[in-house]
């Protein structure tokens, strides 16, 4: 495995050498895990085929995606392994807080790189915290993600900034006091100094180190492309996808199909994708029910071995010049991960039938996925011909 190697030579999109005093204690084709105890924090390496989209006008976009995607994986990892307590809850279901510590684009030399802190874990004797440094790359990502320990004493800075918002907001009003102690006050970078040994002191100073320290040059920079209608010239089709999905270039390329993915923290989790398919099956008469039929077969046949708690739906939708039109929906649980996809179906003039599948995990609301699928229905075109529903 060399995928260390082709970080220093440069042959990943970027030139990232392992920095004195990190060893290598795993690497896989695609990824590497650096350890160094004096640090105080190991860094985790991954190359992914994934495109995040880092578009100044999608920021708001892109932190609504970072703080739903980062809840429900606070909410995976309780579920994975719940406190002793069965009366605990995650710290989630208080609506106002939030895992999510930090969310920034910032500059590195040039380019346009995200900065994203949250919480795994937060309870009593249980702390975990997560950096992330995400690389928009030409052909890809490139993620650093810094892990400092589990820390086993919660709460300590939230005790400090108690006792001194205590003694500074006495007899003040109680609503300004609640202010000066919640859990932004806690998170305010100005604490790390007096808790150098805080998981979340501990990230910002890997951050820090990696940005600033560690040599790492980009040698492939992502170009962000405008909003638009995308032309997949190797599959014969164009559509415009929702804001922040890219898309995903396959080598060779698919004469049938493209995906495009919208990526939040990590380029592992917290990933929305769009499939886009000319199946190549065709159907002799337009058929809104035979449609549907036939894609709840295919929808319950993708989903994965070992699922549980199953759900599998499908509708015929009524008939538009000419066309046939199903949607089907599956949902399922994975472990502790919770999965859902929507798939829109429709029938071109030659009768081939065209599948439009938008996958996400559960927090993302099913009308959403619903009116993005729509909105690539109907931006649909065979490359050389208008849009299906255009007549003029």
């Amino acid at each position: 495995m060399a995928f260390v190697e082709d970080l220093k030579q440069g042959q990943r999109g970027v030139r990232f050498a392992v920095p004195r005093g990190f060893e290598v204690a795993e690497e896989t084709e695609r990824s590497a895990m650096l350890v160094d105890k004096g640090r105080g924090f190991s860094l985790s390496l991954g190359a992914f085929t994934h495109r995040l989209d880092l578009l100044p006008a999608h920021d708001a976009l892109l932190r609504r995606d970072v703080e739903r995607h980062a809840r429900d994986l606070f909410e995976t990892y309780f579920r994975q392994a719940p406190p002793a307590d069965p009366k605990a809850r995650p710290r989630t279901e208080d609506k106002a807080w939030s895992p999510v510590v930090e969310t920034l684009p910032v500059n590195l030399g040039a380019a346009r790189v995200l900065r994203v802190v949250h919480r795994l874990w937060y309870e009593p004797g249980r702390e975990t915290l997560m950096g992330h440094l995400l690389v928009p790359l030409a052909r890809g990502l490139f993620e650093v993600r810094v892990l400092p320990p589990t820390s086993r004493l919660t709460g300590v800075r939230e005790a400090a900034v108690a006792d001194r918002a205590t003694a500074a907001l006495a007899g003040t009003d109680p609503a300004a006091f609640l202010r000066g102690i919640d859990q932004r006050a806690s998170d305010d970078p100005a604490l790390d100094a007096s808790f150098p040994r805080h998981p979340l002191s501990v990230a910002r100073k890997g951050l820090r180190f990696v940005l600033e320290d560690a040599g790492l040059e980009i040698l492939e920079p992502d170009v962000q492309t405008r909003p638009g209608e995308v032309e997949v010239s190797a599959a014969g089709f164009a559509v415009t996808p929702p804001p922040r999905y890219r898309h995903v270039a396959k080598d060779p390329p698919s004469p049938k199909l493209a995906s495009w993915s919208r990526v939040s923290f990590s380029g592992t989790d917290g990933i929305q994708l769009l499939t886009v398919s000319r199946t190549g099956t065709r159907l002799a008469e337009r058929n809104g029910r035979k449609l549907a039929r036939i894609a709840e077969d295919l929808t319950r046949a993708a989903v994965p071995a070992g699922a549980e708690g199953v759900r599998v739906s499908a509708v015929a939708l009524p008939d538009e010049r000419g066309r046939s039109h199903a949607e089907t929906y599956h949902a399922y649980v994975k472990g502790a991960s919770r999965q859902q996809s929507l798939f829109r179906w429709f029938t071109e003039p030659d009768g081939e039938v065209v599948m439009i599948a938008i996958g996400a995990a559960m927090c993302v609301p099913l009308d959403e996925l619903a009116d993005d699928a729509e909105a690539v229905v109907r931006s649909f075109r065979r490359l050389g011909v208008k849009k299906w529903w255009q007549i003029f």
